[in-house]
């Protein structure tokens, strides 16, 4: 049998000289030029005034959706402006300066007190929402602790407009109600977003809606969702006076208008029901079993709250001390048990403080910090635990806009967009 050859035999090969055809020309790629969506921003508190100065200083987008964002309206209790044009960062700024000097009367002397009742005005509603509609690519941001806000989301809705909101009250109506804004925006395909009503601008709401559309089943979830009131807490772990560390967090923007609904732990529920819902439970607000931070008594309106905690004081002092000696921390946490298909267990939610040792997630928890664990069928032995700043206007803020850019990339792709989650249990 023959064997190759080592010998290898070069002949020349035949050449033809062609002209080569002349140099594409690169043209550089360039970015889609940006549209213009118009925001109509509902209050200008801290969360509101956070979220447009955010707005005024973008960065220049280099992902899509590739979109200029124009404030045409902002409205507060005090006022309000609207410009298709834009309206003038005077204007916006005068408007948050008239907010913060309101709030400022209400807590001279360094007294709080509780706030007047925070309906928002909206003159001729329908008219001016047509006229929004007509803008096309128009956001709905809710910065507001208003009540009575699901028939605004409603209506915005069915006119294709996009609804954004940081507040918690309309998402803890009545279900029947709640499920009308989802059946709205199905209808019409605009986007309802609503991360930034529980922790802030931590990656709650998304992350539940993740797990429960993959096909998971969530069992419990044991979260401290007040910012607060962590952060109260850790003051009076540090030896802190009630009544200093409920003041501070107010100074500091961390509380609800009235801090009473952080005390009373009414902020924490909200929260609580809003993640039972996305879990598909079927609760209502009185449903939860709710204990407050400080006795009911201490919290009554039209009390003067800073004189209630100073003779609240002296007791908050020795039950902090007693922890300490016990290697125990004050905590304040809600807790979600689904139940199990099959065994007869309800599900259940309860909220209020507990005392937790050291190794406790929740005891490392310092300053506003919040934080939510999730025990499922795909975590059930180490929990899937979101955590971070848990309050504040900044990150709220960063919250709030990221849903702006979510809803609008949503709809630039795909010419709609669905609800943010489905309809409501």
């Amino acid at each position: 049998m023959p064997t190759p050859s080592a010998h290898c035999e070069l002949r020349p090969s035949r050449c033809e000289l062609r002209s080569s055809p002349p140099p594409r020309e690169v043209t550089p790629r360039v970015a889609p030029a940006a549209r213009t969506a118009s925001l109509f921003v509902l209050g200008a508190g801290v969360v509101g005034k956070e979220v447009l100065e955010q707005v005024s200083s973008l960065p220049p987008q280099t992902r899509p959706p590739f979109v200029d964002l124009r404030v045409v309206g902002v409205v507060t209790r005090r006022g309000g402006a609207f410009d298709v044009r834009g309206v003038r960062r005077a204007v916006m700024a005068e408007l948050a300066l008239a907010r913060a000097r309101h709030d400022g009367a209400d807590g001279a002397c360094g007294r709080l007190v509780s706030p007047a009742p925070n309906p928002l005005e909206l003159p001729a509603r329908a008219t001016q929402l047509d006229a929004l509609a007509r803008l096309g690519d128009t956001v709905l941001v809710d910065c507001t602790s208003a009540d009575g806000m699901e028939t605004v989301y409603e209506e915005a809705l069915a006119r294709g407009l996009h609804v954004v909101t940081a507040n918690k009250k309309p998402l803890v109506a009545p279900r029947e109600q709640v499920a009308r804004i989802f059946a709205a925006a199905e209808r019409s395909g605009a986007s309802f977003r609503y991360e930034a009503t529980v922790g802030a601008g931590l990656p709650i709401i998304g992350t539940l809606q993740g797990l429960v559309r993959t096909g998971d089943r969530v069992r419990s979830i044991e979260c401290a969702l007040s910012g607060t009131l962590g952060f109260i807490t850790n003051e009076l772990a540090r030896g802190a006076r009630l009544s200093e560390a409920t003041l501070t967090a107010r100074t500091a923007g961390y509380t609800e208008p009235d801090p009473r609904e952080d005390l009373a732990g009414t902020d924490v529920a909200r929260k609580a029901v809003i993640v039972a819902r996305e879990l598909g439970i079927p609760i209502e607000l009185a449903d939860v079993s709710l204990s407050p931070l400080v006795p009911a008594g201490a919290l009554a309106a039209g009390d003067d709250l800073d004189d209630s905690l100073r003779r609240l004081d002296a007791d908050f002092a020795r039950r902090s001390e007693a922890l300490r000696a016990r290697g125990e921390k004050l905590v304040y946490l809600a807790e979600i048990h689904t139940g199990a298909p099959g065994s007869g267990r309800r599900a259940e939610v309860r909220v209020g403080p507990r005392a937790v040792p050291l190794d406790h997630p929740a005891a490392s928890l310092d300053g506003s910090s919040a934080l939510v664990a999730i025990t499922s069928d795909r975590y059930p032995g180490a929990p899937l635990v979101v955590r971070g700043a848990g309050a504040g206007g900044p990150v709220t803020a960063t919250a709030v806009l990221s849903d702006v850019f979510l809803s609008l990339q949503s709809s630039r792709r795909h010419g709609t967009v669905g609800a943010h989650g489905g309809p409501l249990a």
